[in-house]
């Protein structure tokens, strides 16, 4: 059982748009997908260090406009809502848009600027 947050773009919608906005958008879903993980990283119980480290991203889908931060260790799952020990560790994962809206916006606001510049 493991723990995971898909990211995913409207893959119809995107396609109606022209290739440089299309482009920085699947960039902007990298950026994103690789802040998720590092801030779940970041967040996320540090006992034994070992479900910090487990904390992924995988890109195979991306050309499907998908990207899934995940953890395969079996108690990722049980950490995400419950902590005993460490409470203010729990929804590591959950927080990702509120914990990082801002920096969210600038990235796609960046990569948009700079493709549509080109």
């Amino acid at each position: 059982m493991w723990l995971s947050i898909w990211i995913e773009w409207e893959f119809d919608e995107v396609f109606k748009i022209n290739w440089a906005v299309s482009s920085a958008m699947q960039l902007s879903l990298i950026d994103i997908a690789l802040l998720i993980q590092n801030r779940a990283k970041e967040n996320s119980p540090y006992l034994t260090w070992t479900l910090r480290r487990s904390i992924n991203t995988d890109f195979t889908r991306i050309q499907q406009w998908t990207v899934v931060v995940w953890s395969p260790v079996r108690y990722a799952r049980v950490r995400e809502f419950s902590n005993n020990l460490h409470p203010r560790t729990t929804f590591y994962l959950k927080r990702w848009y509120t914990d990082n809206k801002t920096e969210i916006m600038n990235i796609m606001k960046n990569n948009l600027s700079k493709e549509l510049n080109n």
